[in-house]
């Protein structure tokens, strides 16, 4: 998506680099019935950004927020989704990793806490013990704790202590 259909601006054009030639690239800003394309590429870089570490996605949804800035504040309701990636990046998002074999017992407890309530802000990975390298880079060097599925929460690429109770991690979340 970045390398077939970024311009120079921040934003991203409907159409692929690669595609035929025409008059002009069309780049729809604007949310209609469904979020504009543009508005859901900088929500997803937003949240991959968790996911990844890759403060490289941060940095370009950051440049698109900043240049449709005036056009959100002016027809805030022609751009309900750019607003929504707006409010996501400047909540400081939290990442949440979990490590633990999906079917115990103890993994399902700390998901459900992570599934439990409204919040918008923050990606949660699952993962297994046993798989290395990690699919997600979020989960790298986690792991069980005394043989107990872990919950791990950061902010900003910095994580606090394992938690493997899900009232502790259910604090958390709620007071942090």
């Amino acid at each position: 998506m970045l390398q077939h259909f970024a311009d120079s601006e921040g934003t991203l054009y409907d159409t692929s680099d690669d595609h035929e030639t025409l008059i002009t690239r069309p780049r729809d800003l604007q949310d209609n019935a469904t979020p504009s394309g543009n508005a859901m590429a900088v929500t997803t870089l937003l949240k991959l950004a968790g996911f990844t570490n890759e403060l490289r996605y941060v940095d370009i949804a950051h440049r698109a927020l900043t240049q449709m800035q005036p056009m959100m504040s002016q027809y805030p309701l022609g751009f309900g989704q750019w607003l929504q990636a707006l409010a996501y990046a400047l909540s400081k998002p939290r990442e949440v990793a979990i490590v633990g074999d999906r079917d115990s017992t103890d993994t399902q407890a700390l998901l459900n806490i992570v599934r439990d309530g409204y919040r918008p802000f923050q990606v949660v990975a699952l993962g297994s013990p046993s798989t290395e390298p990690p699919a997600v880079p979020l989960l790298q060097d986690r792991g069980l704790v005394n043989g107990q599925a872990a919950a791990y929460v950061c902010r900003e690429l910095a994580c606090q202590a394992s938690l493997v109770e899900p009232e502790v991690l259910r604090l958390l979340l709620e007071n942090g």
